[in-house]
Formats: structure tokens, sequence, C-alpha cells
């Protein structure tokens, strides 16, 4: 293929091929995430000198019914071979069950190159590839590289500078016969795109797979080969045993929850300082009284209230993506198959379910690999009650509010609370799933099965590229919204409907109370001020519906706003105890240090905290996954029932909890 008119290449390969390894090594950072147009299904495009590069969601089949397989499919078949071409990427430890889907692809006759992946592990267990016989049989360009090294990726580099992709060779539809006759030969696209019928495709499979053995038998020397699966199958005995294979999988949640809370304590420590000085900076050196209060008291403690948790949200992404790019994550879900089925679930709704970990939103959309309507309805409504790393600001304030560093000693307390939110987070989308799934008027057509990878190593570079791309998402989604409402609330707090003289004689009021009752709390006039602001009487409103739960005004103030965005909970609170403060403590000091004013105990005690931490485990507060949820369902109806429904039960626990332990 020549000339200058190649404009998109597109990277399809099965799930676990390595394809978007090999995309980051090609774009690095230089790619952007979005949506193809009409369906929430996330893509990745990067340029590459000049070229459009697009990796698409992984696909097994063009015989595919799962929505996201089908955006992979649809865009395949809507190929122009005169502006675009595809770079296929395959497991070369599983060449038969790859070359299945090329093969397909082939007789398409769509410009292509053969991308043979895992050099190293094809060297280390001793399997041989003659690349010339391939070349002959397939006769498109062939290469043979190790994504994760980059090792050969300067002959794929050639191939896309010289644009000297090659449409393959038919191999398998011109060496069989099953079909009848020439409408099956030159109707292909046709065929594959409208045929519903199973005989079709299984008579389909059948003939291609005959065709590919003796492919792969003519041009794979195996004869001293080591089956790369034997170690896998080793460990699985383990790993994926009822009992013991459970109990490793509590043991690992627990050591990424503690190295969440471990890993960066200091760095936040570091980061809450900074900002309070930088506040502090501000306050002291701005001349304009209005300007230093909006920059030291909304613009700085409001920024503050995001990357507070870049070291946090970065953890996590990381850990996660080591399990997920190790081949441990696909255990899980084989793993917990057989239990959740009990709720109506299977191993296919466990990917979503611990994506809801990093972001709902993401989770939703991926429930477009579940077949079966009706669990993935369930999936969508309940998934929301895992633990998003929007509610992990939330929990590690507040528990490092009521929990100080080290207590606990080598077990850490502090990790074991966060453990214990995110597994009623489970418990809680386990009882929905089934009270949903059991109330579903939906037709089921249950199926699920999957390939289990090899463990390997982690493809390093994939996992940093990953973890930069999920934190700048949430500081870039999560600051504008913040900093947003900062200012908000700055200017009505700022501002009262009554004059200086009102608010003197409030405070005038409250100190003598204070002096005839010898009570040891005194309320500041810059807390009058507040109280008696735009802010305050706002926070008046909501709170006799609040106070049964243990919070104040402020606290309904932040718990309002962060129904826009959950982690606006800590930026807005920042943002309140920072207005009219001149001290430098961090949020946390603040937070341990604020009191009842009816009491004079601390407002944050035990009880407040832990209903505060209940209504954010149940709560929906967030309207970009409610946008989502309208979007992918299609239902306004499906979606209040969610909202509301989560708000009753997120109210009920908070309520009990707060009563039982006050």
């Amino acid at each position: 293929m020549g000339g200058n008119q190649l404009k998109d290449v597109i990277f399809v390969g099965k799930p676990n091929s390595g394809k978007s390894s090999l995309f980051n090594q090609l774009t690095g950072l230089n790619q952007k995430v979005g949506n193809y147009a009409g369906v929430t299904v996330e893509k990745k495009t990067g340029n590459y000198k000049g070229l459009n590069l697009i990796d698409l969601p992984g696909l097994h089949s063009l015989d595919t019914n799962t929505p996201e397989e089908l955006i992979s499919k649809k865009k395949i078949l809507s190929m122009e071979s005169e502006n675009s071409a595809i770079v296929y990427v395959a497991n070369g430890t599983q060449l038969i069950d790859s070359l299945l889907l090329f093969s397909q692809i082939a007789d398409l006759q769509i410009p292509m190159v053969l991308v043979i992946n895992f050099k190293d592990e094809l060297a280390k267990n001793k399997i041989e590839i003659n690349l010339n016989s391939f070349k002959e049989r397939l006769g498109c360009p062939i290469l043979l590289m190790n994504s994760k090294s980059g090792d050969g990726i300067e002959y794929l580099k050639a191939v896309l500078e010289g644009q000297t992709f090659n449409s393959p060779n038919t191999f398998c539809r011109s060496q069989y016969d099953t079909f009848d006759g020439s409408s099956y030969q030159n109707n292909y696209k046709e065929q594959i795109t409208e045929n519903t019928d199973l005989k079709f495709w299984e008579e389909d499979y059948k003939a291609r797979l005959r065709v590919i053995s003796s492919v792969v038998k003519d041009s794979v020397n195996t004869d001293n080969a080591i089956d790369p699966l034997n170690r896998a199958r080793s460990w699985d005995k383990i790993l994926l045993h009822p009992i013991f294979g459970l109990l490793i999988f509590l043991f690992v949640l627990f050591v990424v929850f503690q190295a969440v809370f471990s890993l960066s304590s200091y760095p936040m420590d570091w980061i809450d300082a900074g900002m309070a000085n930088l506040s502090n900076l501000a306050k002291n050196n701005i001349s304009v009284p209005w300007l230093s209060d909006l920059i030291s008291d909304a613009i700085i403690p409001g920024i503050g209230g995001v990357i507070i948790f870049i070291p946090q949200i970065a953890i996590l992404f990381f850990l996660l993506g080591l399990l997920e790019h190790s081949g441990y994550l696909s255990r899980i879900s084989f793993l917990s198959d057989s239990f959740l089925k009990r709720f109506g679930l299977s191993g296919h709704s466990i990917i979503p379910l611990m994506s809801s970990w990093a972001c709902s939103i993401p989770a939703i959309m991926s429930t477009r690999i579940i077949a079966d309507p009706k669990e993935r309805l369930t999936v969508i409504f309940a998934s929301p009650l895992m633990t998003c790393s929007a509610r992990l600001p939330v929990y590690t304030i507040l528990i490092a509010v009521i929990f100080p560093s080290g207590a606990g000693g080598i077990w850490g307390v502090q990790g074991l609370a966060l453990l214990s939110l995110y597994l009623l987070g489970i418990v809680a989308t386990l009882v929905v799933s089934y009270i949903v799934n059991k109330n579903l008027k939906v037709e089921s057509n249950p199926f699920w099965a999957m390939e289990l990878p090899v463990f390997r190593m982690p493809n390093w570079n994939n996992i940093f590229i990953n973890v930069y791309q999920k934190t700048k998402s949430f500081v870039v989604q999560a600051g504008k919204i913040i900093l947003g409402i900062s200012i908000v609330l700055w200017l009505l707090a700022s501002f009262s409907p009554h004059n200086e003289n009102f608010k003197e004689e409030k405070f005038q009021v409250f100190q003598k109370i204070s002096q005839k009752e010898n009570s040891n709390f005194e309320m500041s006039k810059e807390a009058v001020d507040l109280e008696y602001s735009y802010l305050g009487y706002m926070g008046k409103i909501i709170e006799p519906a609040i106070r049964p739960l243990g919070y104040d005004w402020k606290i309904g103030i932040a718990l309002l706003s962060s129904f826009a965005a959950r982690e606006v909970f800590v930026g807005t609170l920042a943002s309140i105890y920072s207005i009219g403060s001149e001290d430098e403590n961090t949020i946390v000091e603040r937070l341990r240090n604020e009191k009842n004013p009816e009491t004079g105990k601390p407002r944050y005690d035990f009880a407040t905290a832990v209903s505060l931490l209940l209504f954010y485990v149940f709560a929906l507060q967030c309207m970009s996954t409610l946008a989502i949820v309208k979007k992918e369902t299609g239902s306004t109806r499906l979606m209040l029932i969610q909202f509301l429904f989560m708000l009753v039960l997120a109210y009920v626990f908070a309520f009990a909890g707060y009563h039982l332990l006050k």
C-alpha cells in the first residue's frame, strides 16, 4: 500500500494480546481518551507522524453479541481500504486462537500488518516461528516483537512510515467450501453483518480452525517447546481454590488499602501543610482585602482539596493496574463466578464492578461486555455502591480524623477501616443486585466464558501511562467542579443579609452566654459572621433534616454541594473552615478541633464520623453517573428510582449508625 492517502490505523486484537501496550509504545502520553459518537464506549486515539492511531476495545470474534465488541466489529466493517489499515496484534503463545479472528478480518480484504507479540515468551518456551512460511501463506507483512520492551518496534514503525500494509490472502475463504457457491464468496461482508444463524457461525468456526491449525503446524516448530500454561496451572490450583483463593484475595485487598494510607501519608502531609502555608502567605501579602480573601479562603483551599489526594489516587490506580496486567484480576473473575451466580450475576460482572473502584462512569460503560441484558441492567443499577475513587477523599479524611496515624501499630487500623468500608460497599452491591435481579422483568440469556491469560510481568510503561491518565482525569474533572463551588461558597459566606452591627450584637450575646455558663468553648467573630451569612442561612434551612444524623449546618453545606460530585465534600469543608481563619492548621487538624457550640465537645466525634462514612457508602452523589445511567439504559424512570433508593438507604444507615454509637 503506497502513497499518502492513509489516514487511520486501527489496532485490533483479542483481549490480553498486548494490543494496548503496543499502542502506548507508539503514542506514549500523546493520546486522548474519548467515546465513540452516540455510545459510551471508551476509545484511545493517538498520533504517530501524521497517522491517526485508534485503539479498539478487545474483540474475540466477528460473531459477537456483546455491546462493547459490537463497536469494534462495526468499526472494522465500516473501514474503507483506501484510507485506513489495521495493525493486528496476535498473542504468540496462543497463535491458533488469535488467528481465528485474523482470518475473519483477512477475508474482508483490508490492508493489514500482523504483529506476533510476546517474542520473549516464545523464546523462553522454545517456540520457533518461521516468518517466511507465515508470510507466504498469509500474504501480508508479519512482524515478531515484544510490546512490553519495544523489541522489534522499529519494524512496525517502518511499516507505518512507509505505509507498506497489504491486504492478506483470503487463506481461509479460498480453501474451504462449507457454504453453497458464490453468494458467500462474493458477499462476505453482508453475510457476517446480517447473519444470526448459529449454524452459520458454527460451521464457519470449524472450517477456519482446520485451515489455521494446518498453517500454524507448517510454520511453527514446537518439538522442544515448553507449555506456557504449565506454570499458570500450578499457581491456579492455589489462587482458584474456593477457600484459599478467597482468603488470598481478601489479603491482597487489605495490602492494597493499607498501602494507600501508608505510602501516601507523607506526601499528603507535605501537600496539606504546603497549601496551608500558601494560603497564609496570600492572606499576608495581597493588599486588596477581597482578593486576598478570595485567593486564601476559596481558591487555594479548593485546589488543595483536590491535589492532596493525588498520592492516594495514583497509588490505588497503580496497584489495581498491577493486579490487572499480571493476570490476577482475571483469576478473580473466574473465582467469583460461582459465588456471583447466587446474586444473579456472573464472572463477567466482576470486571465492571471492580472498575467501579476507580469510577462508576467507565464501569457502567464497561457493562457492554455483558451479553445478558438482565445482568447488565442489574450491574448498572448496583455498581455505584462499589467504592469509587471519588469516595476515597471523604473516607481517608474522616478516618484520619477519628484514627490518628499509627493507630493499631502493625495492624494498621486506618487500612482496616478503609477495607471495611470497601467490603461494606461490596456487600451492599451484592444484596441490591439480588433484589434487582429478582424484580427486573427483562429476558435473561445467561452465558459466561473467559480465557485465563498466563501470568506475566506487568508492562510498567503501560501501568504508569494508565496511572497518569486516570489521575489527571480525576484532578481535571474534580478540580473544575470543586474550584467553581469553592468560589460560589466564598461569595455566599462573605455576604450577609444583615449589617455589621447586627453581627456584632450576636457575637456579644454569644460571649456573655459563654462567660455566664463558664464554658471552655468560645465562638469567634469569624464563626458568627459565617453563621449569619447567606451560606449560613442555606445550611440552617437543611439542618432540621440532617440533625438526626448528627450533622450541623456546616456539614449540611458540604453534604449538599457533594451531590454534584462526592469529592467536593472535602473541598467544601476546606473552604468553610478556612473562611475567616487565621491559623495554619491542616484540614484534618481543623476538623479535629471543630467544636459543637451546644456541648463544647468535638463536632466530628466517632458517632458523627461513622454516620458520615455510612452516608457516603450508600448515597449516589454523582450527577455524571446519573447521566450515564440514563444514556446507557434509555430510562429516566430507572435513573430516578436508583437515585432515590440509594438516598433513602444512605439516610437510614447513617441514622442507625449515629444513634447506635453516640
